[in-house]
């Protein structure tokens, strides 16, 4: 695991300043990893707030190349260092303006915070995604598109952040001298709460307003609730709106479904040219699956393939886990990639679906229309039956390891009629005021809940 971890931190130190690299990483030391999360040691209080505030996100990225399970880094403090020479380093850097250069620094490249991986190139367009990829080019590029602002929205793990990088790096290179700003919201409310706190809130809006070109603001969903960041940022949105900046938020939702939202806020965000990503088709995942696995210069078996692309459906970021995982036991065993290593590592992955089966998924369904069991496996084609025979295929497929011919079994249907299912149920989620939404959600619950409780 200490050699995992020094893997990581080199890794970080290709994308870090040294300055930054030598004082907050490289005096990081290994504590533990459960399976899920990842413990640091720290050398103070004040160098767990600084990495939980500016780093937390680069680490996490990092760290999930080399622990494909990870969820979460936590910061402990475990210093062995006297607290004087702590306070006096902590002190220098409290009093040291922002984006002042320091010693270690000089000489030193700048380095991106985008992803070198997310590129247009490394983007699989499918029918799901082709607009929302489309969009980011135009406006990367500027080519007379008379919408200079966009609103991704997609669910966790289907892109948003692919394409906000990969417009980063695209300007970074292309363009060197325009001034880029990617922040998610939680830094950025982060940022000018730390700006208020130091009386230096004139500093944060001149960087936000006067100095940049193009804004990429990711998850606003974090706004929810925290009025005067929300009213602060309105002013930043149509200062740069008024200036002919260029501006890309992302969320998981439309801007008119976030809670607690304020009206003027609502409104610039909804004014946005709005790019929705849905999941990908069968075909879709599959180029993802050789397009991922090519970058690592690895050949995967057209049967793995196609057992990856099959079996996890709903999220990209959880098909990568499996793949870097078949791609590391592969390595460390010096044993072939098969299909009976992919299903072990997407079992082992995926390890909340066994817990669930066809018989769980349909009971959830049954109650919630008031059917019986039966009459989702019957000829009848009412209105309601098929809706919610419709609704459990896809259910089937979110949560159970079945495949999709074990489900086509299951409701003595044909392999095609479950795929033409999952595709009505997912175009009519992509409906603006849907009622499956509502419904869908609720069954999920109850779905869940029995997970859960067994």
């Amino acid at each position: 695991m200490q050699n995992e971890w020094n893997a990581v931190c080199q890794r970080l130190q290709q994308g870090l300043s040294k300055g930054q690299y030598d004082f907050y990483v490289a005096t990081l030391s290994f504590v533990r990893f459960d399976g899920h999360c990842l413990t640091l040691g720290c050398r103070s209080k004040f160098h767990a707030e600084w990495l939980r505030t500016h780093l937390a996100r680069q680490i996490l990225e990092a760290a999930q190349e080399r622990f494909p399970q990870l969820k979460e880094c936590r910061f402990e403090i475990h210093s062995q260092v006297p607290h004087d020479e702590l306070k006096e380093e902590e002190e220098e850097i409290r009093e040291r303006p922002d984006g002042q250069l320091t010693f270690l620094d000089i000489g030193q490249p700048v380095r991106s915070v985008f992803n070198p991986r997310f590129t247009f190139d490394q983007f699989v367009v499918g029918h799901s995604n082709h607009f929302a990829y489309a969009t980011c080019m135009a406006v990367a590029a500027q080519r007379g598109f008379h919408h200079q602002s966009v609103y991704l929205m997609a669910d966790p793990g289907l892109g948003k952040s692919h394409l906000t990088h990969a417009v980063g790096n695209l300007l970074t290179r292309e363009a060197p001298s325009m001034r880029v700003r990617y922040v998610t919201a939680e830094q950025f409310t982060n940022e000018m709460v730390a700006a208020l706190r130091r009386d230096r809130i004139e500093d944060f809006k001149k960087t936000y307003r006067d100095g940049c070109d193009i804004l990429l603001l990711e998850k606003v969903e974090f706004f929810s609730g925290k009025r005067k960041i929300q009213d602060e940022l309105i002013y930043t949105l149509d200062e740069l709106l008024d200036r002919g900046r260029r501006i890309i938020c992302t969320g998981k939702t439309s801007p008119k479904d976030i809670p607690k939202l304020n009206r003027e806020l609502r409104s610039r965000l909804s004014g946005l040219l709005v790019a929705p990503i849905d999941r990908p088709d069968f075909e879709t995942r599959k180029k993802i699956v050789r397009r991922k696995a090519a970058y690592d210069n690895v050949h995967l078996p057209a049967e793995v393939v196609e057992f990856l692309a099959d079996r996890i459906t709903t999220d990209v970021r959880q098909l990568e886990s499996c793949l870097v995982g078949l791609m590391a036991k592969s390595s460390i065993l010096g044993i072939p990639i098969s299909l009976s290593l992919a299903q072990e590592v997407t079992q082992t992955i995926l390890e909340y679906l066994p817990t669930l089966d066809i018989a769980h998924v349909t009971s959830a369904v049954c109650r919630s229309f008031g059917l019986q069991e039966q009459d989702l496996r019957s000829k009848a084609r009412s209105r309601r039956i098929a809706e919610a025979r419709q609704l459990a295929m896809y259910l089937c497929r979110k949560y159970t390891k079945e495949s999709l011919n074990g489900i086509a079994r299951a409701f003595d249907r044909s392999h095609s009629t479950v795929i033409y299912a999952i595709k009505k149920v997912d175009q009519e989620l992509g409906r603006k005021n849907s009622s499956l939404k509502k419904l869908l959600e609720h069954v999920s619950r109850r779905i869940e809940t029995r997970c859960l409780n067994e």
